[in-house]
């Protein structure tokens, strides 16, 4: 039973002259700040959403690859690395979209491209079906295999069990049964240890409700995608297929694939140069659309 969660969650669920500036300003709409970094300069703007429990510092690698070419824009959300954690916050899925919101607003940003990894697939379809004025496209990583609907009452009750499991035996859930999913065989063990040190040093009342919140919302993809205005653009590993039939039903300017072979759910970290090239192909696409 708790397999099947865990793979639900999974497909709910990161040049010389660039500028470089740490920042964190109250923007949040929960009141804490969101730690983020620009890189270059352009019309264009990428701004890279990490997935659950781990933060910016993953986009590394793209952000020395895309930053001659576009202004990068990286975050941490609320909750994980640089930004607040203050547990009084509820740490509800709409207020990020609201804090990035906040984010684009702040920074004046007009062409953007939104790219989420793992749960932030979710975060850039909610953004899109509120703010579509505000970008050229979106970009899931590892995520959106197959748009999720409704769940019944019996699926509604093994989510709710997971969770409260999850928060009772934390470390024990992610360590046994969550890295199964995450990973490869041929992940490299530095990766799988600085993943899973990064989500064992969250703090249980933050992990486990966002995680909670973004399941919330995952019921809403199949509704969130008819409303795009764009094609879907994803970018993920082959370990679980897209279903091919469901996106086109839902994305109705249809859907276009780039998948990195051989690796974990991880891809910008495992296979940087092909996750880029990809990554840039995508981009092509939608800044030339057919």
């Amino acid at each position: 039973m708790f397999r099947f969660i865990s793979i639900f969650l999974l497909g709910a669920f990161l040049s010389s002259c660039a500028s470089k500036d740490k920042k964190a300003k109250p923007v949040s709409s929960n009141g804490n700040p969101i730690a983020y970094s620009i890189n270059g300069k352009a019309d264009t703007t990428l701004l890279f959403i990490h997935g659950w429990c781990i933060n910016q510092t993953y986009w590394k690698s793209q952000v020395d690859f895309f930053s001659p070419r576009y202004q990068v824009l990286t975050i941490d959300l609320p909750g994980f690395g640089l930004s607040g954690k203050e547990l009084g916050s509820d740490w509800r899925f709409g207020n990020y979209t609201a804090d990035i919101k906040a984010l684009v607003d702040q920074l004046e940003l007009k062409k953007l491209v939104l790219i989420g990894h793992s749960m932030s697939g979710d975060l850039i379809l909610d953004y899109a079906q509120k703010y579509p004025g505000d970008l050229v496209g979106i970009v899931g990583i590892d995520n959106l295999h197959q748009p999720a609907g409704q769940l019944s009452e019996v699926q509604k009750l093994e989510v709710e069990t997971f969770f409260d499991k999850m928060f009772s035996s934390y470390d024990s859930i992610v360590q046994n049964m969550m890295a199964v999913d995450l990973f490869q065989p041929s992940t490299d063990s530095s990766i799988r240890k600085r993943v899973l040190d990064d989500i064992l040093r969250t703090k249980p009342e933050i992990a486990v409700k966002v995680l909670k919140e973004n399941s919330l919302f995952t019921p809403h993809q199949q509704e969130a995608m008819r409303s795009l205005p764009f094609p879907l653009f994803l970018l993920n590993s082959d370990v679980y297929p897209v279903n091919a039939d469901s996106l086109n039903k839902y994305c109705k300017l249809g859907y276009q694939l780039e998948t990195i072979k051989g690796s974990g759910h991880y891809p910008m970290l495992e296979q940087p140069d092909a996750f880029n090239q990809a990554l840039q192909k995508l981009l092509d696409r939608i800044s030339k659309p057919q």
